[in-house]
């Protein structure tokens, strides 16, 4: 056998794993790009624990808050609001502090917390500064500032089974006012056609909570 008879059979190898690469790589950015990683279809249901604790997530439907269309989430019990297009997923956001027994709104509107498409390494951030008149005609000015980060795509395994294709968000969170700074950092799993199926957030204490069941707006209830 010559050179040529016994390097071609390397070469064609070469260029067939080259192939099985290059198209497991676009199978994969095409799985991203045509996947919802935030569904929000009425009656689905997550199902989370964290330690000895459970967390239900449950879409109602859409709905209105504060002059919008949204969508309202029951959050063991919660309400909490969503706005979704194609840009961006905003979320109600109320903060309020109490002076004297008076309960006293410093914020109340909808926040830009995941901005779309998902892309790797992309930032976001939205900056809320505003001047806020208490209890006692007394003025604070509050600030919240909100930056996110598409960190990672990993494949990652909870109770409720493997996920493929994952996006890894960080976000963090900080409100100042008067001598009052709070920050939080907090870490979402976002899986293809599923949503969230880990989330941990760290303050003062760490909190994580990993999906353990999932329903989807047409499967029954498991």
């Amino acid at each position: 056998m010559n050179y040529k008879q016994r390097i071609l059979p390397l070469v064609l190898a070469n260029v067939f794993l080259v192939f099985l690469i290059l198209n497991c790589n676009r199978d994969k950015t095409l799985l991203r790009a045509t996947s919802d990683y935030f569904p929000l279809q009425t009656g689905m249901v997550w199902y989370y624990v964290n330690g000895s604790d459970t967390t239900t997530v449950e879409v109602l439907g859409d709905t209105t808050a504060f002059g919008h269309f949204c969508t309202l989430i029951n959050r063991n019990f919660v309400k909490e609001y969503w706005i979704k297009d194609k840009a961006e997923i905003r979320k109600l956001v109320e903060k309020e502090t109490t002076l004297a027994g008076h309960n006293s709104i410093l914020e109340q509107r909808f926040r830009h917390y995941f901005q779309l498409p998902l892309i790797k390494g992309n930032y976001w951030n939205e900056n809320f500064i505003d001047t806020a008149i208490v209890f006692g005609g007394n003025s604070i000015i509050f600030r919240h500032s909100i930056t996110g980060k598409v960190d990672t795509i990993e494949n990652i395994t909870t109770p409720a089974g493997g996920f493929f294709e994952v996006y890894k968000l960080v976000l963090v969170d900080s409100v100042k006012y008067n001598d009052s700074l709070a920050f939080q950092t907090s870490y979402y799993w976002l899986a293809p056609e599923v949503g969230i199926v880990k989330q941990r957030f760290e303050n003062t204490d760490t909190v994580e909570q990993v999906l353990i069941k999932f329903k989807s707006s047409t499967s029954p209830a498991p």
